[in-house]
């Protein structure tokens, strides 16, 4: 009779797992016998190796994780980025797994560029620098990316402005990339209170990416915030709302603000036929800026005063609470709003010239080899 092997775990590296893992203790007891793994009175106690393999799939925690005699000392070089107020919190599996599987795309495509191009650089690094007047950045970032003829022209969506921002910070050479899930895996969604977005610097392709849970005013805020980080050279790991005063990021935010507000622009569409509440409204409406932080700018500029916050803070919370959920949309159209379209390109040139197996150009794509064709053909607009 073959007999079941067990292995021989440390408790503290198990709840270890469990505190830092995504299914809570109720959940995982239901499953495990967690407390005879916890005082075991003989080796069958123990769990088994495919128990183990289970339990390291459902917290999320490395397999070889829980084999160690002592706590993993996870060194995260991105924690020191975050924008937190308590700095010592410890990161989340899922924002662990994301930042990894973004760094590997980065990678990926840095290798790629300097394939065609040994001595490619990035070459808008300290564009920006932080002695500068938040008024003058601003103004070399409009330049940059051409806004003044997106404020001249005509009222476009929140999305649409995303986008329009998205596809001239990517031509710069920024990979933008976006999603509200790990992976392609829709029971791991992100959390928008551990982070809204990060910037992750490289020589050759720095990397912006947006947590698309977040509200599409703020994905706005999030990714010219990100964007200014790019052009200081710093990575970020950004997770207060775009309303929040903290103090590392005021020029960032100052900056950022002046990009999305421009003082002249607000002055220019402030309609004196108006009260001020539905001024506010129209204001927030046309820069794709949330209402508080409408307010907050036009008390900078010395138009409005603290009654309007006042309103704002209470129009905002309100509006919170009528959020509707996404019914998730075309999948395709998901699929593809995820992924950098320099890199989603690059990724198909590289498969369809037999340089990447399909297998591999599915994963980086996000999608499932019976998806992956449709996917592709989504992207270059030939469905």
């Amino acid at each position: 009779m073959a007999t079941t092997t067990r292995i021989p775990v440390e408790w503290k590296v198990i709840q270890w797992a469990i505190d830092n893992g995504e299914k809570d203790n109720n959940e995982l007891e239901k499953k495990y016998n967690l407390t005879a793994w916890e005082t075991p009175k003989s080796d069958r106690d123990f769990p088994t190796f495919k128990q183990l393999q289970s339990f390291s799939h459902d917290t999320r925690t490395p397999f070889n994780y829980l084999f160690k005699k002592s706590v993993p000392n996870e060194q995260h070089e991105f924690v020191k980025y975050r924008t937190i107020n308590n700095a010592n919190v410890q990161p989340s599996r899922r924002l662990i797994d994301t930042i990894h599987g973004m760094e590997s795309r980065q990678a990926w495509m840095k290798q790629y560029l300097t394939a065609q191009d040994e001595q490619r650089k990035f070459e808008f690094f300290r564009y920006l620098d932080l002695k500068m007047s938040p008024v003058l950045a601003a103004e070399r970032i409009e330049e940059l990316l051409g806004l003044s003829k997106v404020f001249g022209g005509l009222t476009i969506s929140d999305d649409q402005f995303f986008n329009v921002l998205r596809e001239r910070i990517s031509s710069l050479g920024v990979m933008v990339m976006q999603s509200g899930i790990v992976e392609s895996n829709t029971h791991r969604s992100l959390d928008v209170d551990e982070f809204r977005a990060f910037a992750l610097i490289d020589p050759v392709i720095p990397l912006i990416f947006i947590n698309s849970v977040d509200g599409k005013k703020a994905k706005v805020f999030s990714l010219i915030h990100e964007f200014v980080h790019v052009l200081l050279e710093q990575s970020e790991v950004l997770n207060v709302a775009p309303d929040v005063d903290v103090a590392d990021e005021r020029w960032v935010n100052l900056v950022t603000v002046n990009v999305l507000m421009p003082a002249e622009q607000v002055r220019l569409l402030i309609d004196k036929q108006l009260s001020s509440t539905e001024n506010l409204k129209r204001l927030s409406k046309r820069f794709h800026v949330s209402i508080l932080a409408t307010a907050i700018r036009t008390k900078e500029l010395r138009i409005f005063g603290n009654d309007e916050i006042k309103w704002a803070k209470t129009e905002q919370d309100n509006n919170l609470g009528l959020k509707q959920k996404s019914n998730g949309g075309n999948y395709y159209n998901n699929v593809v709003s995820r992924v950098d379209k320099r890199f989603a390109n690059a990724v198909i040139n590289n498969e369809s010239g037999g340089k990447l197996d399909i297998a591999s150009a599915a994963a980086m794509l996000g999608v499932s080899l019976k998806t992956y064709q449709p996917t592709i053909e989504k992207i270059l607009g030939l469905e």
